[in-house]
């Protein structure tokens, strides 16, 4: 039974207070269907609500069965009523994304029931209140007796010892109404505590105690029928420990709250890709540069000499050269200049590339088999081999119409400190070499002795070079001829060790490109944020639905943190197919645009693009938090209340 002693209970309205609840003394007991009436404003709602642990009194106890619940937390409150009250509303509050079927498994769900024994109980309580054809359908296609019929089933569900409608038939017909209070007074029957909350005088004769309310008072409670002391056995229905809401019906949940607003959380998601896909792009580029670089020389070459310069492009002397020699396990050592060089072939065609000093023939190993694509390695004075696109440029796409062509060359030395004059003489093309990963980088190769000339020629650089190549006595030597070389205040590396710089750069242009993307993903974050702080304001009632089910607060906090993760991920989807669809349309006019079947500009990583996928979830999540645990925090009756 239900003892309330002594309840009290007052709102605060500014500097007002205005009593609602004074000195409520009242038993309910099992097997009794019993009316509450009163006039608007008596305060019968505000009974009911504090029987149903959604609200609770200021002042007085509340018994049930014996044991005080007055003082209940709020997580043993929710536990409560799942499992001790069912809740039938004026406005039926059915979840509208919801099936009838689903809605009467809810408070299930919440307790943990297996979805077999769920569904028949589902299935069964459909069918005790005439609606088992309907179990399909979805509160909008049913009529509003329909709908409180749903509701009663659903309060049913967990077999609860009290059943508590508020204006269950004020939205009703007279038929519907009949039908509704029917089924209530057996449930009664079924030795259940039921209380009607009605102002209305209709259908008293279903009542088995009146209880008659005015300003907050019980005036008069009026035995119809004569109270049935006798124990009612009870169906013994599930007796699990509370348990929060499974992830599995979490995500259903979050799924059919997607999809019930598809149009807008779709755009929202698309919003959200804009950010992503800029990154995803910046990386493919990033990872298509980095490969072309790796593979423009193996590892057994890029190891084959080392590069010893002086910091700030100092220009070294011959001592240096004599000086580097010294150390142990140092083989050769050639002088490296790089040259910026204008082309002038005999058809007046012109172009302009770098050129680089390659070693002597004996050690041109170190350019890799593939250095040479076409013709064959500078030996000779006046001899130079050509990027393959500069080549075509020049001659034609046949790059084998180039070999032996003589062409009139303007050089310069490069570098950082000075400008050095320029020196003409002519040159023969032995031959072609492979392009560059990018157009910019594309390099010419003088012959040793054709690089030496240039270099000599110029009174500011004769015998002097920017850098010294090392040809090492083995390749294990690499290390250790390295470090001798730092001891002495060079900077000594091998190609790989180039390109790994080079590809660090790489990487920190992305990083820095990416930046700016990060600022499109900060806004598509609180985007989301207030897609689903609006979420939050629509659905209200449904969430006070929820927790008058007996959902706990981190249930409604998963929800909404779970529809935050699907929305930023889809637009990670979205991100991520647009920057392939991109991606692959720009590597498509790179190789039949500008004829290079084998430059792949765009490459995609799978770990790279689940990464993304994840991290965008994640953003989602984050924009999520201040939604969801304002959602967790709605009180029940307010929200219940909420237009």
């Amino acid at each position: 039974m239900i003892s309330l002693q002594s309840i009290e209970k007052s709102y605060h309205l500014s500097n007002q207070t205005v009593k609602v609840l004074n000195n409520i003394n009242l038993a309910l007991y099992p097997g009794e269907l019993s009316y509450l009436l009163g006039e608007s404003g008596c305060g019968k709602s505000t009974l009911l609500n504090i029987l149903g642990g959604i609200d609770k009194a200021d002042n007085g106890e509340y018994i049930f069965d014996g044991k005080n619940v007055t003082n209940f937390k709020e997580k043993d409150w929710a536990y409560f009523r799942r499992n001790k009250i069912g809740f039938v509303f004026q406005t039926f509050n059915l979840i509208p994304h919801l099936t009838a079927l689903e809605n009467i498994e809810m408070s299930m769900i919440l307790d943990g029931f297996s979805k077999t024994d769920r569904r028949a109980r589902a299935l069964e309580l459909l069918e005790l209140v005439g609606l088992k054809d309907r179990a399909s359908h979805l509160p909008n296609q049913l009529s509003g007796g329909q709908k409180q019929r749903v509701a009663i089933a659903r309060s049913l569900a967990n077999n609860p010892d009290i059943i508590l409608a508020d204006e269950p038939t004020g939205a009703l017909d007279s038929e519907n109404s009949e039908q509704i209070m029917k089924i209530l007074k057996e449930v009664s029957q079924q030795g259940k505590i039921v209380l009607v909350v009605t102002h209305s005088q209709e259908l008293l004769h279903f009542a088995d105690k009146l209880i008659k309310m005015k300003d907050g008072t019980i005036n008069e409670v009026k035995q119809i029928t004569v109270k049935n002391d006798s124990p009612i056995q009870k169906e013994k229905m599930n007796s699990n420990k509370p348990k929060k809401l499974n992830w599995g019906t979490t995500v259903k949940l979050s799924l059919r709250n997607l999809k019930n607003k598809k149009w807008r959380n779709t755009l929202t998601a698309i919003g959200a890709s804009i950010g992503i896909l800029g990154i995803v792009l910046i990386g493919a580029l990033g990872n298509g540069i980095n490969e072309k670089i790796k593979n423009s020389l193996d590892l057994k070459t890029a190891n084959s000499s080392i590069g010893v310069y002086k910091k700030g492009t100092e220009l070294l002397s011959p001592k240096v050269a004599e000086e580097i020699k010294k150390v142990k396990d140092v083989k050769a050592v050639y002088t490296y200049n790089p040259f910026s060089i204008s082309i002038e072939s005999k058809n007046e065609k012109k172009e302009t590339v770098s050129a680089d000093t390659l070693v002597p023939p004996k050690y041109k190993k170190i350019y890799g088999n593939s250095y040479i694509t076409n013709g064959r390695y500078p030996t000779k004075n006046h001899e130079l081999v050509l990027p393959e696109r500069t080549a075509q440029k020049l001659f034609g796409n046949n790059l084998k119409k180039a070999i032996g062509k003589k062409i009139k060359i303007v050089s310069q030395l490069m570098a950082m400190k000075g400008i050095y004059q320029t020196v003409q003489t002519e040159a023969t093309v032995t031959g072609t070499v492979a392009n560059s990963a990018i157009p910019i980088t594309d390099s010419a190769g003088f012959s040793y002795p054709l690089a030496m000339e240039v270099t000599n020629e110029n009174p500011e650089t004769q015998n002097k070079a920017l850098q010294y190549t090392v040809i090492p006595s083995s390749i294990d030597k690499v290390d250790s001829i390295i470090n001798k070389l730092k001891t002495k205040g060079y900077i000594a590396e091998t190609e790989e060790d180039s390109n790994k710089e080079i590809s660090n750069y790489v990487t920190m242009a992305s990083v820095a490109i990416g930046l700016l993307s990060a600022i499109s993903l900060v806004v598509s974050s609180i985007m989301i944020g207030i897609v689903l702080y609006v979420s939050v304001l629509e659905r209200t009632r449904e969430i006070g639905t929820l927790k008058a089910l007996g959902a706990f607060k981190s249930d409604i906090r998963r929800i909404f943190v779970t529809e935050g993760f699907m929305i930023g991920a889809l637009g990670g989807i979205f991100g991520v197919i647009g920057s392939m669809i991109l991606g692959k349309l720009a590597n498509f006019i790179i190789k039949e645009g500008f004829n290079k079947p084998t430059l792949q500009l765009f490459q995609f990583e799978a770990y790279q693009l689940i990464i993304i996928i994840i991290f965008s979830g994640l953003l989602g999540v984050l924009a999520s938090f201040i939604p969801a645990f304002r959602a967790s925090k709605l009180n029940p009756v307010e929200a219940l209340k909420y237009e």
